[in-house]
């Protein structure tokens, strides 16, 4: 191999090297155990598949492995909201509902996160999965989504308010969201409330301050990572004037 290759670099020009000995050098490298493994190992770079253009389909597969992966709270996301003087702030929310239009979520319309929609009506989520799947290996997943915000009517959300258990419904007729209580005032509210549920008096109903909103993505990115590979990304935008959606892969 060495006297092959020595041939080759101590020829002074292109015409002066025998394409016999370069064909030989050749055959020998591809036969070559170094070749053979370099060829066959596998790139340390993770590969986001996607199987179709919309990205609500991506989200609800990778969330639905989060859950069969035991991952705690894999309806739990980060919402970024924003106020008319540019001061953002971010809390973590639970994910009510995915409609084909978009992503439901619940909160008090006295909270500062309906301040901030009510001034700048758009927003940001982030979901964050990390686990171990089905065959041991540790998936860090994020999904990013962007878009404008909506109140939803209440009859659109009726049903997940109705669905809360009963330690949420109590809380939304007691706690005044983001003000300052006394503690022990709060719980004796929430003794009475309790009591009245108990002895069949009320049934509480929806309060006027609870409301829920959808965002309605216009773009989505999905991050992907496995054991020690180099992440990948892919970035999902939505068409302004067709409704379509468009893809492409991020170096992460």
């Amino acid at each position: 191999m060495t006297v092959l290759f020595s041939s080759i670099l101590t020829s002074r020009s292109l015409g002066n090297f025998s394409f016999n000995v370069i064909n030989k050098a050749c055959a020998c490298l591809k036969s070559s155990t170094v070749f053979r493994d370099s060829m066959e190992t596998a790139s340390d770079l993770n590969y986001i598949e996607v199987k179709d253009d919309n990205p609500l389909n991506l989200f609800r597969e990778w969330q639905q492995e989060a859950k069969n992966c035991a991952t705690i709270m894999p309806a739990t996301f980060c919402l970024a909201t924003v106020s008319k003087e540019g001061k953002v702030s971010a809390r973590n929310l639970i994910l009510r509902r995915l409609d084909e239009d978009g992503f439901v979520m619940m909160t008090d319309r006295r909270s500062r996160k309906s301040q901030n929609l009510s001034e700048v009506p758009s927003a940001a989520m982030c979901f964050l999965w990390a686990y171990k799947n089905d065959t041991g290996e540790h998936v860090a997943r994020q999904v990013r989504i962007e878009g404008p915000v909506a109140e939803m009517k209440k009859e659109d959300y009726q049903e997940l308010y109705d669905s809360e258990p009963l330690p949420c419904k109590i809380r939304s007729h007691i706690c005044h969201q983001g003000k300052k209580v006394e503690w022990d005032e709060l719980k004796a509210s929430h003794d009475r409330v309790m009591q009245s549920v108990v002895d069949g008096k009320t049934d509480l109903p929806v309060p006027d301050h609870f409301v829920a909103y959808k965002l309605e993505p216009l773009t989505m990115e999905f991050y992907g990572q496995r054991d020690h590979l180099i992440a990948d990304r892919v970035s999902f935008a939505k068409d302004s004037k067709t409704g379509a959606w468009n893809h492409h892969h991020l170096a992460a």
